[in-house]
């Protein structure tokens, strides 16, 4: 199973650019008390193979995903 796709902006960031989300994210659901957590994990669509927001992915002008 791959652990990213190509199409996202977070799975092709670097290292320390993923570290910095990571940390920023995990204050901001520390401090709403998980409820930034419920909100975006139930009222968001996420890519079925990384699990991210599809928000983040790149799409083309037709609204296809880039391959």
């Amino acid at each position: 199973m791959a652990t990213g796709c190509r199409d996202c902006a977070t799975c092709t960031k670097s290292g320390l650019g993923k570290l910095v989300q990571k940390t920023a994210v995990g204050l901001m659901y520390l401090c709403t008390v998980g409820i930034g957590y419920v909100l975006k994990r139930g009222l968001r669509r996420h890519c079925p193979q990384c699990g991210h927001l599809l928000s983040n992915h790149a799409r083309r002008a037709d609204g296809s995903f880039r391959d």
